[in-house]
């Protein structure tokens, strides 16, 4: 049986709560990182390329707002879901969570129960209406990592599976080499390696091996890109 890969969550909370609500995530089995304000959530947004955002959107007067249309607009981080950490129940409240790009809502104070199941529920739903990512001859399973090329599924690892399914995320942009040396299955002794380059190259191999004109492209201190053939000829 292929295991799904961890849900990774970042959490945007004032500095007094965040440690609380990221350890509540934690014990529930969230690889969780950490942010504080709209300039360190984007930048950290575009770095982890996490599963789901939770934000409190009661930080300070206009930065979650900001954070929120940010995060919806950038290419790379426009379709990761967003939960609020709302203060109050109102219909304005609802109406104003909808306008700034929210998928979903829970009312302080809550229990950390709840918020679990929220978050599952969340990643769940949009890992469901967005499964398969299709990239010329390739389709990704972005739920678990399995790919095929055509009707042939490719043998891959599950750091390949990782590797490939961030890279099928970002598609048609770059992949930044940062999320990729922190995914979840990586051990902390892997950042400083040179493990993403051996998958990376492991998957080119698997993926030239297999035909259908899809490769991934080196873009140069920055991370890596998937592109079809076709692609590739028209950037050179």
């Amino acid at each position: 049986m292929v295991a799904v890969t961890a849900i990774s969550a970042l959490v945007v909370e004032d500095p007094s709560l965040r440690g609380i609500l990221a350890r509540q995530l934690s014990r529930a089995g969230f690889v969780v990182h950490e942010a504080h304000g709209e300039e360190d959530a984007v930048r950290r947004a575009s770095e982890a390329l996490p599963d789901v955002v939770v934000l409190d959107l009661v930080l300070d007067a206009g930065a979650p707002a900001r954070a929120c249309a940010r995060l919806r607009d950038l290419p790379s981080t426009g379709d990761i879901p967003i939960l609020a950490l709302a203060g109050r129940d109102d219909a304005a409240t609802k109406v104003r969570l909808l306008e700034l790009g929210c998928d979903e809502y829970l009312v302080k104070p809550y229990e950390p129960d709840e918020l679990v199941a929220r978050v599952h529920a969340l990643v769940r739903r949009h890992r469901s209406d967005r499964l398969v990512r299709r990239i010329g001859a390739l389709r990704i399973d972005l739920a678990t990592g399995d790919a095929w090329i055509g009707a042939r599924a490719l043998d891959l690892t599950a750091g390949e599976r990782a590797i490939l399914s961030t890279l099928a995320r970002a598609y048609p942009l770059v992949a930044p080499r940062a999320a990729l040396d922190r995914l979840p299955w990586r051990a902390a002794d892997d950042v400083s390696s040179n493990v993403t380059e051996v998958l990376v190259a492991r998957l080119r191999h698997k993926l030239a091996a297999a035909g259908g004109g899809v490769e991934i492209r080196t873009v140069r201190r920055t991370g890596y890109r998937v592109e079809t053939a076709g692609r590739a000829q028209a950037g050179a």
